[in-house]
C-alpha cells in the first residue's frame, strides 16, 4: 500500500501494482517491483553475481573512506559515493576462470583537484601503529599547510579497513592504529589528501605488506622477494654462510640477524631482492 505525501497528484510512498515509489536523498523516485525469482544460476550468472557482490561489499566496507574522497564527484554526479566507487572500479574486479581477482593497485577512493602528497614507504611503530611519512608538495599552488592528509589501510583476509585520523599536510606524517587480529596478514595501504575547501585529491596506492607483531611493537614488512628470507631468519631456521648449524647460534647472534635482515628489506624498492 503506497501513502500520498502531496495529494492526489504528488509523490508517493510505497507499492501500486507493479511500481514502488520512494525518497532518494529527499527527492521523490519510482522504480518498478522485482518480484523474487527462484531459480538455480547458470555459472555465468553466479560468476556476475560474485562480482557484484565483492564491489559492494567493499564499498559498504569503505563507506567512510568513500564519503571523504567521493563526496564532491559523487554530487556532481548525482548518484552515491558508492555508485560512483563501482562505475570506477567495475573493471578491476574480474574473474581468472572461477576465481574473482581484485586489481588493489588501482582502485580509485577519492577523486578530485587537491593536491596530492608524495608518500614515502610506511614504517610499522610501537603498539600496532603503522606511520607513513610524506612529502607537503609545496611547490603546488592548490597545496595548504592546513590540508588535511588520510591514511587507509584494508586487510583483504578479514574484508575490513582502518582509516586514519587526519593529519595536517604540514606533519610530514599520517598514522593508522592496525588491529591485533590483522597479525600476520597482508594489508594494502591508500593515502589522499581532502584540502580546506572539502575538494579530495587522487588516491595514492602506498603499498602491500604484511603486518608482523612482535613483543619489541612489531613491523610492517612490504612484501618482495625477501620476505620468506625474513621469516627463515626469525624463526631461527637457515643456515649461515659461516656453515654454522642454526642450533649453534646464540639468541642474540640470531636476533641481530634478524634486525640487520629486517632493516633491508624494509628499506629495499619493492622490485629488490635482498636475500
Amino acid at each position: 500500500m503506497a501513502h500520498l505525501l502531496q495529494g492526489i497528484n504528488g509523490p508517493y510512498v510505497g507499492k501500486v501494482g507493479p511500481v514502488v515509489g520512494y525518497l532518494w536523498k529527499g527527492v521523490p523516485c519510482v522504480r518498478a517491483y522485482r518480484r523474487h525469482i527462484n531459480y538455480p544460476n547458470t555459472g555465468a550468472q553466479q560468476r556476475e553475481k560474485d562480482w557484484f557482490i565483492a564491489m559492494v561489499r567493499f564499498a559498504a566496507g569503505a563507506r567512510h573512506v568513500l564519503k571523504l574522497g567521493l563526496r564532491e564527484a559523487a554530487s556532481e554526479a548525482h548518484m552515491t559515493e558508492g555508485n560512483l566507487f563501482v562505475r570506477h572500479n567495475k573493471d578491476r574486479f574480474h574473474h581468472d576462470g572461477e576465481t574473482l581477482h581484485i586489481d588493489y593497485e588501482h582502485l580509485v577512493l577519492s577523486q578530485g583537484a587537491a593536491a596530492d602528497v608524495f608518500f614515502r614507504p610506511p614504517q610499522f611503530l610501537e603498539n600496532a601503529v603503522v606511520e607513513v611519512p610524506f612529502e607537503k608538495n609545496s611547490m603546488s599552488l592548490r597545496a595548504s599547510s592546513d590540508d588535511s592528509v588520510y591514511l587507509y589501510a584494508y586487510c583483504p583476509s578479514h574484508g575490513s579497513g582502518v582509516l586514519s585520523a587526519p593529519a595536517l599536510r604540514r606533519s610530514k606524517k599520517v598514522r593508522a592504529l592496525l588491529p591485533e587480529e590483522w597479525s600476520g596478514e597482508t594489508v594494502h595501504l591508500y593515502g589522499f589528501v581532502i584540502d580546506k575547501e572539502g575538494r579530495a585529491s587522487r588516491t595514492t596506492y602506498i603499498g602491500m605488506g604484511r603486518v608482523d607483531h612482535h613483543e619489541d611493537g612489531g613491523r610492517f614488512v612490504r612484501i618482495n622477494s625477501g620476505w620468506n628470507d625474513f621469516v627463515k631468519v626469525v624463526e631461527r631456521v637457515t643456515t649461515p654462510a659461516t656453515g654454522a648449524t642454526p642450533s649453534s647460534l646464540s639468541q642474540q647472534e640470531a636476533e641481530n640477524m634478524a634486525a640487520n635482515d629486517s632493516s633491508i628489506i624494509s628499506n629495499a624498492p619493492p622490485d629488490a631482492n635482498p636475500g
